[in-house]
């Protein structure tokens, strides 16, 4: 039996199938409207609503995420809260009223997602430093923004007295109670003896963490899925813990909490991980879950090969080791054998000596798929002669690649201006990509032509960017 929490009402959900998505099944067996459908990838935000849950200390914790690309059982034991439910006792709850109060509204349809992101935002301690992150995610075609932003800037300062916390202290009770999912459809395995187990007994099942790739099979693709198995409460795969070359990091561990770490002990990727879709993505997304598909345009694969990064695989027995380039095979093939799964990603500590910038190319700052991802890593010595060196990109093959005949123009050499010079000229024998919506294949090769030599200017401290995101 499914059991979540919708606003102040348990329910429980006996006959749903296993790819039922949360926003249908509010707007059709719930009837609340509220929460709209714009796009069904979780692109706009219309959808968004705010899921809660306990985290270790036994705090409630709030985060928005999209209603369209989050599979209803993934909700089980979890509160979710939608925008029908803020307005009590006939009055707008704060955060809607901050809305009003700046004009952030037009013709409406996206101002439900943009309240629950603003509630959500609303319940951060301490209050975050850049309030309009968390609109990062929602998309409004009327406003431009700005009174959108400055709600945002308001809500977060705002000593907001929540009308709904007086439900919080049943919430927490509830969820303490609540028995284990039980489902034919559906599994939720606690360990990785139980995980080995479940692909055994349901061997055509998909494996699940947070979905938002894997949901997309179902609303833009329009297949169906049967069975799933969740592994987002595996307990070996949420964890992050120091090694002794590295970290380990478990493949269900939410972006945003992988946000923080990298920030904190690796911060020259903080920005590729801020544009890695939105703040309502990272909520949801998992490191494990963008290897398994093993897009070429995918962000994290490039990342990881120019770290030095290995992807753990497990079988409930042992696991192994791989470094991403060999670990993906072709356009979204890998060594992957059916009883295993991807249980972690290990990190190297970056010596004070290694260089190491990832760049990202996209239309739109964030949620945004990558024209081109570029990753370099040099150690230099003190003789400015490169001692090692590993580039990386997305974009421009069947697969994130690691382009080591650019890495033979550098290693053994001095970091120099023409030795930049000629690892552009080498670039366009190296790839070949392809021309599509996105980018033309020329465009492709300039720009990794071109990160080269912000690669360099960044190493003789040169700005390199004009303009900052706001």
């Amino acid at each position: 039996m499914l059991e979540l929490m919708i606003n102040s009402e348990v329910v429980k959900v006996g006959d749903a199938k296993a790819d039922t998505m949360l926003l249908n099944y509010l707007r059709e067996q719930k009837q609340m409207t509220g929460s709209k459908e714009g796009c069904a990838s979780g692109d706009c935000g219309a959808c968004t609503v705010v899921m809660v849950d306990l985290d270790a200390d036994q705090t409630l914790r709030y985060r928005q995420i999209n209603a369209c690309i989050t599979p209803l059982h993934a909700l089980h034991g979890k509160q979710v809260i939608t925008v029908e439910h803020l307005k009590q006792h006939d009055a707008l709850h704060p955060v809607q009223q901050a809305v009003v109060d700046e004009h952030g509204t037009q013709c409406g349809f996206c101002t439900p997602g943009v309240v629950m992101s603003l509630y959500a935002l609303s319940k951060q301690t301490p209050a975050p430093s850049h309030p309009a992150d968390y609109l990062a995610g929602n998309l409004c075609r009327c406003t431009g923004y700005g009174p959108l932003i400055e709600a945002a800037n308001k809500v977060a300062v705002s000593d907001i007295q929540d009308p709904l916390d007086e439900f919080s202290g049943g919430v927490k009770i509830w969820m303490n109670q609540v028995a284990p999912i039980e489902a034919e459809n559906y599994c939720k395995p606690l360990n990785r003896k139980a995980l080995a187990e479940a692909k055994a007994a349901m061997p055509n099942a998909k494996l699940l963490a947070g979905g938002t790739d894997l949901a997309l099979e179902v609303t833009q693709q329009r297949r169906s899925i049967e069975q799933i198995i969740d592994v987002s409460g595996v307990k070996e795969m949420l964890d992050i813990t120091p090694t002794v070359s590295g970290w380990r990091i478990g493949a269900s561990v939410p972006m945003n909490q992988v946000h923080d770490f990298m920030r904190e002990h690796f911060p020259t990727t903080d920005e590729i991980i801020e544009r890695l879709g939105s703040l309502t993505i990272r909520h949801r997304a998992t490191l494990g879950g963008s290897l398994g598909h093993a897009s070429p345009i995918g962000d994290i694969a490039p990342l990881l090969i120019s770290l030095n990064g290995h992807i753990e695989v497990d079988d409930g027995e042992q696991t192994t080791l791989y470094a991403p380039e060999d670990y993906i095979t072709g356009y979204r093939e890998t060594l992957l054998k059916p009883n295993q799964w991807i249980s972690a990603i290990h990190l190297p500590r970056l010596a004070p000596n290694q260089h190491h910038a990832i760049y990202k190319i996209s239309k739109r700052y964030e949620d945004d798929i990558a024209t081109v991802a570029l990753g370099i890593n040099m150690t230099i010595g003190s003789d400015n002669r490169v001692k090692a060196c590993v580039i990386s990109a997305g974009g421009v093959a069947a697969k994130s690649v690691r382009l080591r005949e650019l890495e033979e123009v550098f290693v053994g050499k001095p970091l120099t201006l023409p030795m930049v010079h000629a690892a552009q000229q080498k670039v366009p024998q190296v790839i070949s990509p392809l021309s599509d919506v996105r980018a033309s294949s020329a465009y492709r090769v300039r720009l990794v032509q071109n990160l080269l030599q912000r690669f360099y200017l960044q190493t003789q401290q040169i700005e390199t960017r004009l303009v900052h995101h706001a």
